[in-house]
């Protein structure tokens, strides 16, 4: 995952390169770095983060209207409430937001989106997400977040609460009141005083932040401060800049199997499945031990009643069918008829000719099979006979008129 995010030391520009982190996890870097469009590295999924002073926040309620006019519902409720013209903003609604509930709407100038989004298409990184690198909190969360950055050469203070967020430009404290990107109104609420607050700055800036508003701030890198954005739920690919379904399905997807193999609330779930998975293979492997010592103990005593049987036998090879063989020529020895013997293959055939059925008139015996050829009967009558030595367990075909017939072999 490539998540990159324009650096605005100066107003954007064809030339704007982008602080960019490369993760595989999308939990730790590995590597980072700042470039031109042309020169990031390439992958499979590139999220943009947008800054927070390319956006603003607005708090509405969502009418129970269809999708397709949700665009324009959202034009009308908001253009009185934004100082640019409405039609040039881009904007994205909150996730999980449902019609007939307050709602966070994300503003963002279109136009310069649009030309980050060409940029980046024509060096062939196309983007596949976009995220805003702050957000309102959930709502009932009275927890605040506080982020300390520097942008185009200015500190800045980026406060995010269930209220709402408010940027506060540090080098001048005093009297400032909350500012936003293009098309808010000035005095977004920003509760810095809630208890429980988490207060995060760049290195760069965490003395000056420290200094000026008295309070420790712990150091959050550009990299770590990226990845934290990659992993929100937000996506502000919405409305004339949306993806198709399955692109956004296959993002989920991606999202949600990389959270599942890095992130560490599921650690547990990993582990209990690799134990599942090790216990499955080890049932398996008990299983199959134990069927192997059971077909060992079948085949030994097999061998045993060869041994018992006929002694003479001094090597045993194949247990079943030296065992068949001393059978034969015990049958033999005492003038028995066995299975595969010419009398008995043609009384077998004779129980199974129909008495007005012609007999055959040239019959051929190897030892094993008999063929009987040249039947003067219909090929209905020699398939009910070959069908009634079947039956008697015989492996029994027709071919041409001629009757093969032999004995299954054990």
């Amino acid at each position: 995952m490539l998540i990159l995010s324009p650096s605005l030391t100066s107003n954007v520009a064809s030339d704007t390169p982008f602080d960019w982190v490369q993760s595989a996890s999308g939990q730790a870097a590995n590597e980072h770095g700042q470039t031109q469009a042309s020169l990031l590295p390439r992958d499979t999924e590139v999220v943009l983060v947008i800054p927070p002073l390319a956006m603003s926040w607005h708090r509405v309620n969502l009418p129970k209207v269809p999708v397709k006019r949700l665009r324009a519902v959202l034009d009308g409720l908001l253009e009185e409430k934004v100082l640019q013209d409405i039609n040039e903003l881009h904007l994205a609604l909150e996730p999980g937001s449902r019609p007939g509930q307050t709602a966070w709407v994300c503003a963002c100038d279109r136009q310069w989106l649009r030309s980050l989004l060409e940029r980046l298409e024509s060096a062939q990184r196309p983007v596949s997400r976009m995220v805003p690198a702050v957000w309102p909190g959930r709502a009932g969360d009275g927890d605040a977040t506080h982020l300390a950055f520097q942008a185009a050469g200015t500190p800045w203070l980026a406060s995010s609460t269930p209220d709402g967020v408010s940027l506060l430009p540090l080098d001048n404290p005093v009297g400032a009141q909350a500012l936003t990107g293009p098309g808010q109104e000035a005095g977004t609420p920003g509760d810095r005083d809630r208890p429980g607050a988490t207060w995060l700055a760049d290195p760069s800036v965490i003395a000056l932040a420290e200094d000026r508003l008295g309070q420790r701030f712990a150091p959050l890198s550009l990299s770590e401060h990226l990845l934290r954005c990659a992993a929100s739920p937000w996506n502000l690919a919405q409305f004339d800049l949306s993806l198709s379904s399955g692109a956004r399905m296959g993002q989920r997807w991606r999202q949600h199997w990389r959270a599942f193999f890095n992130a560490p609330q599921w650690r547990p779930t990993r582990w209990g499945l690799a134990v599942l998975v090790l216990a499955g293979l080890g049932g398996l492997n008990t299983a199959a031990w134990m069927e192997r010592r059971a077909l060992a103990s079948k085949a030994a005593a097999i061998e045993q009643t060869l041994r018992a049987s006929f002694p003479q036998v001094a090597v045993v090879l194949d247990a079943p069918v030296q065992m068949q063989q001393e059978l034969r020529r015990l049958r033999s020895a005492s003038g028995a008829l066995g299975p595969q013997d010419m009398e008995a293959l043609l009384a077998a055939v004779g129980r199974s000719q129909p008495a007005t059925a012609p007999p055959p008139t040239r019959m051929t015996y190897d030892g094993r099979a008999l063929v009987l050829e040249g039947w003067d009967g219909s090929a209905d009558t020699l398939e009910s006979v070959r069908a009634a030595l079947a039956s008697q367990g015989l492996d029994a075909r027709v071919d041409a008129q001629a009757l093969r017939v032999e004995a299954v072999k054990d």
